[in-house]
């Protein structure tokens, strides 16, 4: 009787040993299969962030260059590139130099813009002749060929010729752009003229007082309207909206 009752005992043990066993394998299993899981999920949440953040950029950078090419002249302010430079061409950048967007959409309507110019302005070549007038409606351009707003006025002119200052004020800016020419923003009492497309060697210099009638510089080129005759590009803005230089020049009356 005390012998069969021993081998009951080492049984049962053993039965105990073997389950025990089986538990930690089991446990094992399942920790390293949760492991494994948890690694792909991290794996693939990174990918689909880094693919987000790649869609985002590249959008960024799309806005970015469509910004630039309908920019006009009043909103641009470019560092010159090392070849420029080496064509004598300097930008000079006044903190608060009036080169913001510009908004048609200003609290000044378009009469009431024009009235703050008391000052009767002259025209900026000898021979007075407009080339292409001012628009705030889309107009086909034939060098960029498409349609855009023409917030200036063009003045026939030959190259080399003289380009005499509108009137009366301050040199705020002398810039260069690839797409305007060099540009020479002149600050008169409520109104800034902005003349684009003069050669690089200019007459005048940063912060400079004129008077109307100086010769600012001579005529060069506009890259974004090449393909029209040569011409001088004229924007006048008064407060933050741009005006048709043809109803201030002459207004005495």
């Amino acid at each position: 009787m005390k012998k069969y009752k021993h081998k009951s005992n080492t049984s049962r043990t053993g039965f105990y040993v073997a389950l025990s066993i089986c538990l930690v394998a089991v446990g094992l299993a399942v920790w390293s299969a949760y492991t494994s899981v948890s690694d792909y999920i991290s794996s693939a949440d990174d990918k689909d962030v880094s693919a987000t953040l790649v869609e985002e950029t590249v959008q960024d950078v799309m806005k970015e260059v469509s910004t630039v090419n309908d920019a006009t002249p009043s909103e641009i302010v470019e560092t010159p590139t090392e070849e420029k430079k080496s064509k004598s061409i300097t930008i000079y950048e006044n903190s608060s130099s009036p080169t913001e967007n510009a908004d048609m959409q200003s609290e000044l309507n378009s009469l009431q813009a024009v009235l703050k110019v008391e000052e009767s302005l002259i025209c900026p070549i000898k021979n007075q002749s407009v080339l292409k007038q001012y628009s705030e409606n889309a107009v086909y351009s034939k060098t960029m060929q498409d349609y855009r707003a023409h917030t200036g006025c063009d003045f026939a002119a030959e190259i080399g010729e003289n380009v005499y200052a509108m009137s009366d004020g301050v040199v705020s800016s002398i810039s260069f752009s690839e797409m305007y020419g060099v540009i020479v923003m002149v600050d008169s009492k409520d109104f800034t003229v902005i003349y684009c497309g003069l050669d690089s060697n200019t007459n005048v210099k940063m912060k400079d007082e004129i008077s109307q009638g100086d010769v600012l510089g001579t005529v060069s080129q506009i890259p974004c309207e090449c393909e029209d005759e040569p011409h001088i590009h004229v924007e006048i803005k008064v407060g933050d909206r741009l005006i048709d230089p043809l109803t201030v020049i002459d207004n005495s009356n």
